[in-house]
């Protein structure tokens, strides 16, 4: 179909005058008479058309063109590349038959379906062949790997996906609820085994990750032992080569579970490593799963929060609760005017003022006290803040009000953001809380400010701060510049059942601000403590003799490990300090030292990490097919074991919603744009003047 700009009315003056022009040259020139009347009439039509064609392109011809795309119906073998598929009988069979099996399979429908594997244990992703399966992972996080799944390939034709797994899951989402709104079917590949082993195991460890120095603390340990009636074992809880605790039992059932209990206590400063085992029983089928460690951070003291308002507010007791959730703080909370001790404030390691300072001078004397004793402030701005006041007593954000109104923001995410870091999980779902109530003005921000998130009004994204913090002097200040986190801890609850991500954000904030001010000039962020499959992060920051942040300089660093193993790194830079990724290490205990050189100084910091052994595939050995059944009968789909791998080709084939999805799309091309409609006027024009040669006009 063709379109026009304009009225096809005006096709009629085009036919015309193209008409009367092709006329005058071949009926009323006298040129004209040398041809034939049949000659005529074809250099005539020739040059008509030619005209027409060219004199059309004018009203900006458009034809409509239908392109169609076929999709191959998509097809997901994803392999559970868990460590505990190599600890049932057929380990030999799943290292080489069974993949093999699975890539001959699917060799046969490539011409047909579009064929992708992936894998899925510690991390989900895509591999290209399964060669890149070594079954070493040391977790299971299959809703990791649907989560993927639908982030990934939802919006593509996906048809068909297949998990082959033991159906062990020790991390993660339920897969269950997940699938629910899934529309194409799962069929699962049922591995390992369902027998029940002779095995002794510890199951589960319950202890404080926080204790402080010369307190006790409790440890709760829980022993599972199948079909290894008549036995005896030993449990003992071993630090550095000492014996701490040590019970002897008998094994008088099939199925038999104790749990132990003792009390340990913390005579020590910094993180303690803690060995739990259980002694082998005859016969076993392995003793991956009689050890366990576990590290405990001993701490000097509870840090103590004082939490300040000016007026009852539901974020006090949400606030509140956030802290207390982390064991390292104590928390008291008052109303100003019922606050006794505004001259005495030695006791308290940082301060939360919500909506002070107001218009009330007391508060001025307050914040006075603070900052002459050192403490750092968490401040909390809303409705009754005395903004100009605020301004005077910070100089990281000066907020200029015209009229007391309040914006309705939403938080982003500052990607750059290195003070300290948070969970995945709660980076996930900080889109989805609810706005707070920021004061509306014009906002100027200090060099050494950094936003941990910025403010977001309707759908315009701002920088902005609204959560923030300003390290001047190495005095830290913090500011949540909006009212409302209560909301936040609701809405948290309503998507996970838990308020974990909305206290992460309050917690972490404040054990950076009440963390005790390091006055060193180079220092190295690190965790105490790793996961085995975790890769190890570092942060380092470099101040100048003004305690400027600065990042010239090249930073070097040395990881050792217990046999003198030195793995040298150097830190990448940031926008004003530095970040390091080394990657994942094996568990063991190791040691670092980190140098760099400015302005004619050597700088050096050090320290010590743990990576904590996970052997979480090996508590369970014994397969969950019931799980996989599910999973398969709730997508109507069907699981099969091993050696019924072939049979999948025949019900992938048997369904008919799975088929190649045929799509049209329908644009609008411009003539003059398509060199097939300009060759055409070319060749008329080109056939007209060869004519006219041949015949001797020429």
């Amino acid at each position: 179909m063709i379109l026009t700009n304009y009225s096809i009315w005006y096709l009629i003056p085009i036919l015309l005058l193209s008409f009367a022009v092709a006329s005058l040259l071949y009926h009323y020139s006298k040129g004209a008479k040398t041809y034939t009347f049949k000659q005529r009439i074809l250099l005539f039509s020739l040059r008509f058309l030619a005209l027409f064609l060219a004199f059309s392109l004018f009203l900006m011809p458009s034809i409509k063109v239908k392109d169609q795309e076929i999709q191959k119906p998509i097809i997901l073998i994803a392999q559970d590349n868990s460590s505990s598929i190599l600890m049932s009988k057929d380990s030999t069979f799943y290292k080489t038959k069974f993949l093999n099996e699975i890539e001959e399979t699917f060799k046969d429908l490539e011409s047909d379906y579009e064929i992708k594997y992936l894998k899925f244990g510690n991390q989900a992703k895509e591999i290209s062949k399964t060669k890149e399966i070594d079954f070493k992972d040391n977790t299971t996080d299959m809703s990791e790997l649907l989560q993927m799944v639908n982030d990934n390939y939802s919006n593509l034709n996906l048809t068909t996906l297949i998990i082959c797994s033991d159906g062990i899951i020790n991390k993660g989402k339920s897969p269950l609820n997940q699938i629910q709104d899934f529309s194409y079917p799962i069929f699962t590949v049922a591995m390992g085994d369902t027998t029940i082993k002779k095995d002794i195991s510890i199951t589960e460890i319950r202890y404080n990750r926080i204790a402080y120095l010369n307190n006790k603390f409790p440890l709760e340990i829980v022993v599972l032992a199948q079909k290894a009636k008549g036995s005896n074992s030993v449990l003992r809880v071993v630090k550095e080569g000492k014996t701490l605790f040590e019970e002897k039992f008998s094994i008088d059932n099939e199925t038999y579970s104790k749990q132990f209990n003792t009390i340990l206590n913390a005579d020590k400063v910094g993180i303690q490593r803690y060995t739990i085992s259980v002694q082998p029983v005859d016969n076993e089928q392995t003793t991956t799963n009689n050890t366990r460690d576990i590290f405990v951070e001993v701490l000097d003291g509870r840090q103590k929060v004082l939490l300040l308002a000016n007026s009852p507010s539901p974020d006090i007791s949400a606030i509140k609760q956030a802290i207390e959730n982390n064991e390292n703080y104590e928390v008291e909370s008052f109303l100003f005017n019922k606050f006794d001790k505004k001259n005495s404030l030695k006791e308290y390691n940082i301060a939360i003022l919500h909506q002070i300072p107001s218009s009330n001078p007391e508060h001025r004397k307050l914040i006075e006290n603070l900052t002459k004793e050192n403490i750092p402030i968490l401040y909390i701005i809303g409705q009754q803040t005395d903004m100009p006041y605020f301004n005077n007593v910070q100089k990281g954000l000066q907020i200029t009000q015209t009229k007391t109104t309040l914006n309705q923001v939403t938080p982003i995410l500052n990607s750059n953001f290195t003070l300290f870091s948070i969970s995945t999980q709660t980076q996930d779902i900080i889109n989805q809380f609810p706005p707070l109530q920021s004061p509306f003005g014009k906002y100027n921000l200090s060099a050494n400010l950094q936003s941990l998130m910025f403010q977001k009004a309707g759908t315009i994204s701002t920088d902005y701060p609204l959560i923030c913090f300003s390290n001047s002097n190495a005095e830290r200040i913090g500011m949540i510049v909006g009212e409302g986190f209560w909301r936040w801890r609701m809405q948290n609850y309503l998507i996970n059942q838990t308020h974990s991500e909305a206290d992460e954000i309050i917690s972490k904030s404040i054990q950076y601000l009440a963390s005790r001010v390091n006055k060193s000039r180079f220092r190295v962020i690190c965790n105490n403590v790793f996961a085995e499959n975790e890769p190890i992060l570092m942060d380092a920051e470099l101040y100048n003799e003004s305690y400027e942040l600065v990042n010239t300089p090249e930073v070097k660093l040395t990881i050792t490990d217990s046999k003198g193993t030195k793995y040298p790194f150097i830190f990448s830079k940031t926008i004003n300090s530095y970040h390091l990724n080394a990657g994942v290490f094996p568990s063991g205990k190791y040691t670092y030292n980190a140098s760099t050189q400015f302005g004619g100084t050597t700088f050096a910091a050090n320290g010590v990490f743990y990576i904590a052994t996970q052997n979480l595939e090996a508590i369970n050995l014994v397969a969950d097919h019931n799980l996989l059944y599910n999973i398969s009968n709730q997508s109507n789909a069907k699981m099969i074991y091993p050696n019924q791998i072939k049979q999948l080709k025949d019900l992938i084939k048997e369904r008919k919603d799975i088929k190649p999805l045929i799509t049209q799309t329908i644009t609008n091309k411009n003539l003059i744009d398509q060199w097939w409609y300009l060759a055409l006027i070319v060749l008329l024009f080109a056939a007209e003047w060869f004519l006219r040669k041949y015949w001797g006009s020429i």
